[in-house]
């Protein structure tokens, strides 16, 4: 029984969920003894961890490493002999360092692999108990889809079944069951292998119990799940019990079945202890039924494995089968020889256990004594835990009175708001009529503005028509003036004179056309201001006045899809009031009025408030500029903003600007996912991907600058621009 229990243990805690997805495998438990298996998998192990170790210390590669010290202490624990010590090496060090880390999901994995070493290898089941209790105080912390409170109580089983305390261990087991569905990083493989384990651990109890009906429910229980899961050793352990059911019950012919389906899979496993053991039960069932050829045939083979291993309770199981065939058989000599053989391994095998029983005795006592001191913590826990509910009667009792009194001022209120509201109704219906006249002039408006924007469109035409014929002018004057020379040399000072004359009218001319540029700028600025005014005050008000006139609604009076709609409507009245105020500090931003580095100031300042992408500035080189280029720089720092905002998912961005000899540098950096590509070649030219981005090159050409993007996936993205500061750029 204990060797069934320390195998099914063994399932228990590898078969937690990863945290995160490694590249390190689920352990095939059915294979623990195929030892290149098992070497490969500490190979594989050992190198996780050496990669592990060296990668930088993050969240992810954190978890990465505790994974690996989990993997290699669960690969040690399926070994047998002394390389057990290295589980318990490794558990060690996976919850010092998860503690480190303040990763309680490790610790607790750490510590139930600790405690499987110390109840299965050192026998103290006291130190066990201590340990499975601080993990269940860990588990507090964790969430249930990924707590492993259902192992702790799993754990506390397997001690109880050890020590005896069957009634104990099946409450503990049944806790686990309950708790088990809830965690959400468990395969559903493992969650039914799990199940199996505990049912079968039930079966155990209830037989201890002598409740054999339900004993062998379970067993059949276990049998159904590993056929379901394809698990060998589930099928094989749930095999066994069933025979040694219907063994004890003299049922020799319904056992048979049992042991030799269990026979084919541990031969199968290449497990010949697991073979030895159905061979001697074999040998017991074949001489209940009479065919001693076969029960001596089988004894045989078990005590020949059984020597051959040096297990004692095998040889003993060996011996009294074989005894029991050579009578059958009529072989009065060897069936003496045989009994005498089970006597003395017997009486060593008792004298062992009487000296466990001793042992357990102690353990038993060494546990009901961390029980005790653990009790004592609960209940003064529970004495802390009354005094604070009765403190919190008292403040209930407060707070009821003070909320009857606020709910009876709430209701004059609402009194006092639904008469208002009244008011406000049929103001707003009168607001309502006059606010679609005024939207109604608004529209002519804007359809002057694009008229007279057609008309100043118009007019640059004409102005570089102007310019062209000046120009083609100035190309006739220096072909005329070359031939005067070429007929004249003398002429030359009067052509001089004719030529100063022609560059002051050019100079002229150039003023001129700065004037009409400064002009376009001021009325551009002008419409801006006017629109974005227009925005604000006519439409913002309209939108304001129907989130009031919404506001007087009492949507408790309404039906379900009303206040579905009206939920709607609120949502949307919102949504476009928040989006005209961006358009109309968009169109012309005040804060240009007091330069370039103030209003991007402003704007960062205004994201690290409401965003969690962190924005720094670095504008202590960035001079006073013309405010078509303060714009222009203005309107790219902002659509870049916005694109990191919504697309990247970066944690920081920077914006800085560097003067480097007769230019200006403006940098905006990202540390977000990246981009592909965000350029593609049309007629020889590269051309951006993307409105946002194409306006953003066009406004880059317009200053007569330069653009470059950096970007690779998974690095962030970087716009690199490069202004020539010239004397019509700089702002004097």
């Amino acid at each position: 029984m204990q060797r069934l229990l320390l195998f099914l243990s063994l399932l228990a805690l590898p078969c937690i969920g990863l945290a995160q997805r490694t590249r390190l495998p689920e352990v095939d438990f059915d294979r623990r003894n195929d030892a290149g298996y098992m070497d490969s998998l500490r190979l594989l192990g050992h190198q996780h961890l050496t990669i592990t170790k060296k990668l930088p210390r993050t969240l992810r590669n954190d978890t990465l490493h505790l994974e690996g010290l989990r993997f290699l202490a669960i690969v040690f624990k399926q070994l047998r002999g002394n390389v057990q010590d290295s589980s318990y090496y490794y558990a060690g060090q996976l919850v010092s360092e998860s503690r480190q880390r303040r990763n309680n999901l490790y610790m607790v994995r750490g510590l139930m692999l600790e405690e499987f070493y110390v109840r299965s290898v050192q026998k103290d089941y006291a130190n066990a108990l201590m340990l499975n209790q601080k993990a269940a105080g860990l588990c507090v912390t964790l969430r249930p889809e990924t707590s492993p409170l259902w192992q702790v109580r799993m754990n506390m089983g397997d001690i109880y079944l050890l020590l005896k305390d069957y009634r104990q261990a099946i409450k503990s087991y049944e806790e686990s069951l309950v708790l088990l569905p809830l965690n959400k990083i468990l395969s559903r493989r493992n969650q039914r292998l799990l199940t199996g384990q505990a049912e079968g651990q039930i079966g155990e109890a209830l037989v201890a119990l002598k409740r054999y009906e339900e004993a062998i429910h379970k067993f059949e229980q276990v049998r159904d799940i590993a056929r379901e899961v394809n698990s060998q050793l589930n099928l094989v352990y749930a095999n066994e019990r069933l025979g040694d059911f219907m063994l004890n019950r003299q049922i020799a012919d319904e056992a048979i079945p049992y042991y030799k389906e269990a026979l084919q899979t541990w031969i199968k496993l290449n497990d010949l202890a697991g073979q030895a053991s159905v061979w001697a039960r074999l040998s017991e069932c074949y001489s209940m039924t009479g065919d001693t050829k076969l029960a001596v045939d089988y004894g045989e083979k078990a005590l020949q494995a059984a020597r051959k291993l040096r297990n004692d309770p095998l040889r003993q199981m060996a011996s009294i089968a074989l005894y029991k065939s050579y009578r059958a058989a009529g072989q009065v000599d060897k069936a003496l020889f045989m009994y005498e053989s089970f006597v003395a391994i017997r009486d060593s095998l008792n004298d062992r256990k009487r000296v466990d029983e001793l042992l357990a005795l102690q353990r038993k006592y060494d546990v009901e004594k961390v029980q005790a001191e653990a009790e004592k913590r609960q209940l003064i826990h529970r004495q802390q835990l009354l005094e604070m509910r009765q403190r919190a009667d008292v403040e209930k009792v407060r707070a009821d009175a003070e909320r009857r009194q606020l709910a009876a001022q709430a209701r004059e209120a609402q009194l006092q708001r639904k008469i208002e509201t009244e008011k406000l109704r049929s103001v707003s219906v009168r607001k309502q009529v006059a606010q679609q006249s005024r939207i109604e002039s608004l529209s002519m408006d804007i359809q002057r503005q694009t008229l007279m924007r057609t008309f100043l469109i118009g007019g640059l035409v004409m102005l570089l028509g102007f310019v062209a014929t000046l120009y083609r002018n100035n190309l006739l004057v220096r072909r005329q003036r070359q031939q005067i020379h070429a007929l004249n040399v003398g002429l030359e000072d009067k052509v001089r004179d004719r030529t100063i004359e022609l560059e002051l009218a050019n100079e002229q001319l150039r003023a001129k056309n700065r004037e009409i540029e400064e002009a376009l700028l001021r009325g551009q600025t002008l419409e801006r201001k006017r629109v974005a005014a227009d925005l604000h005050d006519n439409l913002g008000g309209t939108l304001s006045a129907i989130k009031l006139s919404l506001s007087a609604l009492n949507p408790s009076k309404l039906s379900e899809r009303e206040q579905l709609v009206y939920q709607n409507l609120v949502m949307m009245t919102r949504e476009a009031y928040a989006e005209v105020r961006n358009l109309s500090h968009n169109l012309q931003p005040d804060e240009l009025e007091e330069g370039l580095g103030r209003a991007l100031c402003r704007l960062v300042q205004k994201f690290n408030n409401t965003q969690l992408t962190q924005f720094v500035l670095a504008a202590n080189d960035l001079p006073r500029l013309n405010k078509n280029t303060e714009f222009h720089l203005y309107s790219i720092c902002l659509e870049l903003a916005n694109n990191i905002l919504k697309h990247s998912r970066a944690t920081e961005a920077h914006i800085e600007f560097k003067r480097v000899n007769d230019d200006l540098n403006m940098i905006v950096r990202d540390n977000g996912r990246g981009m592909e590509s965000v350029v593609h070649q049309h007629n020889n030219h590269m051309q951006m991907i993307g409105m946002g981005l194409r306006n953003i090159q066009a406004r880059t050409e317009a200053m007569k600058g330069r653009l470059e993007v950096y970007s690779e996936i998974g690095e962030g993205t970087t716009f690199f621009f490069v202004l020539p500061l010239t004397k019509d750029t700089v702002q004097v």
